[in-house]
């Protein structure tokens, strides 16, 4: 019986399903497993509790509008939440992450809010499909963030409140991209570096906010089309990396591997993330 399938069925189940009524009945019957089995499997896999993974998903998600969405009232993100009223879910908020909505809002405790998800979810199925593509060249405006990787979503926020402030490359009619110069897993803290970076008409003129011109590169990419967690775009470059290339004889171009962001963990469910993941390649030599 393939439990780690299951459970993976109500996890994505669970994270689409965030204002709806997840009760243990329509989770057993999704799951095929009976009630008498379902918290032991479930917790046997993921190492929390069903209720426990429950509310953290549903405070995940908030915690994403509370930091990204300053148009959204508390209270509407907390209805949102399927949480009764304001004051429950700043309880609930509170106790997971020390800190009440508001105070998160304006200075959220990355590194200690990553601490929070010490779950393990079954890995996903990835469609590893790798088109090739052409790219023309492409003006961005990008912030560095340097340092450890739990700390990505406060330089996130910087460079979001550029983008507003400017208004010079606005996220409805702009690419959204991260850059990333280095693997998180094989580098130390102090030599990480991503580029959260937004397409731009041209260069821009006394940027702001440590902002800096730069300019994706035209040329072939290798691309994979990923859907879910980010958690797993790191599957798909090391997939590029570890045998794509040498299959279909290849090799990679100077410039870093990146991201297309297509929406939002703030906008949409963890489970309807949209990312493409883009390698560029050098030029093939073709004999005359």
């Amino acid at each position: 019986m393939n439990y780690d399938l299951k459970i993976k069925t109500v996890c994505e189940y669970i994270q689409l399903n965030l204002d709806g009524d997840l009760n243990i009945d329509q989770l057993c019957a999704i799951s095929h497993l009976s009630k008498y089995h379902f918290h032991r499997i479930f917790s046997a896999y993921t190492g929390i509790a069903l209720n426990r993974f429950v509310s953290l998903s549903k405070l995940k998600k908030a915690s994403y509008q509370l930091a990204f969405k300053s148009d959204l009232k508390v209270i509407d993100i907390a209805f949102d939440a399927n949480f009764e009223s304001h004051e429950a879910f700043s309880r609930a908020f509170k106790k997971t992450f020390d800190q009440t909505p508001s105070a998160f809002r304006k200075h959220p405790h990355w590194q200690n809010w990553h601490k929070k998800f010490n779950y393990v979810l079954p890995k996903r199925i990835l469609n590893m499909q790798v088109n090739t593509i052409y790219r023309d060249s492409e003006h961005i405006a990008y912030l560095s963030h340097f340092g450890a990787p739990n700390n990505l979503l406060k330089t996130a926020a910087v460079f979001i409140e550029w983008r507003k402030q400017s208004g010079l490359s606005p996220v409805q009619s702009s690419h959204t991209y991260g850059i990333a110069h280095a693997d998180p897993n094989t580098v130390p803290e102090d030599a990480f570096r991503f580029d959260f970076a937004g397409s731009v008409n041209t260069a821009v003129i006394q940027p702001t906010h440590n902002i800096q011109n730069g300019i994706i590169p035209a040329g072939r990419y290798a691309v994979i089309r990923h859907c879910g967690s980010h958690e797993g775009l790191g599957d798909c470059i090391y997939y590029l990396y570890r045998e794509w290339l040498s299959k279909n004889h290849e090799e990679v171009g100077e410039y870093p591997v990146f991201f297309h962001y297509h929406n939002f963990i703030h906008d949409v469910n963890e489970s309807e993330l949209v990312t493409d993941v883009l390698m560029l390649l050098k030029d093939q030599v073709t004999d005359a």
